[in-house]
């Protein structure tokens, strides 16, 4: 039996007790199409919307889009093989198909037009959150977080994290953060403890100081490995979890050795050192059970940091000349500051985005240095002027603009992706039992 020639095969029919809007929407949302190339081709003839698919990808197609309002059909290979035919049974007419109903086959079917349905080239990222909202959130948080006397953050990250994870989207699918409020609060309560101990102790042992940040210092690599695995298992996309696995070994080298060397270099190697440490942050990663991979090299980043050197340089030539012209000049370096912050991370941003794959998928980032810098500008005026209460509105702008210059640009079919990692959930489940949640993720 050919393994990658079924069809789905729409009939011509929407089921009994759908609206047609509704269903148009829907199967936009599943074919990952245009809502109006839907109009066009549920249309009352009998076509193919998918070919060349797998039998179990083909069959939970035709599933989803029987739920969706479709009447549909299973397209075989014209050399299946069977005892004896399989059944044609057309679900029952009713607002909804049974969940477990299964697509009925037509053997050899050959329908006009035989045009398949294809993903989009790219799946843009979605974000539908907005400032006054966010806000509402936002101040709720940290009146709380005071009033509780720092015991509700653990809370508010938790909120804080969801809602922005909620209001991303990509494929018709929202983001999911997962992570336990009381979870959180465990492992700030130890690291609060810790510091205690640490205070009482340093105010009577002076040597405590050096012997804490000594084990501080081997204990960062771990501390950062947890973290990152605590953020990515309870992240979630499609039913999903992602995932971060590493050994001490390698993140010491990222976190400690590789600075460190930078700094003995005078910066030479410190473009080297960010390179690997932003390998290290994807190539740890994974989808469910697909890691990811990095394209980008060390000499990618070399180039980005010579132009900011440069910038850099004409900046302080710039205030140190209008400081002895006139003084009050010297604030037009802020400016030309905040341009400099906006090329490094939007050129850093899509470097290491469009360096990003997923097994043959790939992300795609095409933010703009100009857009970029006028959002920045505005960003931090208008939050000097409001005495930090435009902060929500930022964040939610910078979130905004950054998603919607990213995009997923799949490879082969997608669905088979994630039906594959999907059915892989139970193993990772909730395997981790960390308590730490500091915020060193992608």
């Amino acid at each position: 039996m050919d393994e990658g020639s079924y069809k789905v095969i729409y009939k011509g029919e929407i089921l009994a007790g759908f609206e047609k809007q509704a269903v148009f929407r829907e199967v936009a949302r599943i074919l990952s199409i245009d809502e109006k190339v839907v109009a066009k081709i549920i249309n009352g003839e009998r076509r193919v919307l998918r070919k060349g698919l797998d039998e179990t990808s083909a069959r939970r197609q035709c599933i989803q889009l029987k739920k969706a309002g479709l009447r549909v059909a299973l397209g075989v290979p014209q050399n299946w093989q069977g005892a004896a035919a399989p059944p044609a049974r057309e679900p029952a007419p009713g607002p909804k198909a049974p969940p477990a109903a299964a697509a009925e086959p037509e053997r050899g079917a050959v329908v006009k037009p035989a045009a398949a349905v294809a993903l989009p080239a790219k799946l843009p990222f979605e974000f539908s959150g907005n400032g006054s909202e966010y806000f509402r959130i936002w101040i709720v948080n940290i009146l709380l977080t005071i009033a509780t006397l720092g015991i509700y953050s653990a809370w508010a990250k938790v909120r804080n994290r969801s809602y922005f994870y909620g209001n991303t989207r990509v494929h018709g699918a929202a983001f999911e953060y997962l992570a336990s409020p009381k979870q959180i609060l465990k492992g700030r309560a130890i690291v609060g403890g810790v510091l205690i101990v640490y205070s009482l102790l340093s105010a009577f042992l002076p040597f405590v100081e050096v012997a804490f940040l000594a084990v501080f210092t081997l204990a960062f690599p771990w501390l950062v490995t947890r973290a990152l695995a605590f953020n990515a298992r309870h992240s979630a996309w499609r039913n999903i979890r992602f995932g971060f696995t590493s050994t001490y070994k390698e993140a010491f080298k990222v976190y400690m050795l590789w600075p460190a060397l930078a700094m003995l270099t005078l910066g030479i190697l410190a473009p080297y050192a960010f390179y690997r440490q932003r390998r290290y942050l994807v190539e740890n990663s994974s989808c469910g059970q697909t890691r990811f991979t990095f394209q980008a090299t060390g000499r990618d980043y070399y180039r980005i940091f010579m132009l900011l050197s440069l910038w850099t340089i004409a900046v302080v030539a710039l205030f140190v000349v209008a400081a002895m012209v006139f003084m009050p000049l010297a604030i037009l370096a802020l400016p030309i500051y905040l341009c400099g912050f906006a090329f490094f991370t939007v050129k850093t941003g899509n470097l290491f985005y469009n360096a990003s794959r997923l097994g043959a998928h790939r992300l795609a980032s095409v933010m703009e240095v100009k857009g970029y810098v006028r959002l920045v500008l505005t960003n931090t005026l208008l939050t000097a002027l409001t005495l930090g209460f435009f902060h929500p509105w930022a964040r939610v702008r910078t979130t905004n603009y950054r998603l919607h210059h990213l995009s997923l640009v799949p490879s082969g079919d997608l669905e088979s992706f994630v039906a594959g990692e999907q059915s892989q959930v139970g193993a990772l489940g909730d395997a981790s039992a960390d308590l730490f949640d500091f915020d060193f993720g992608l």
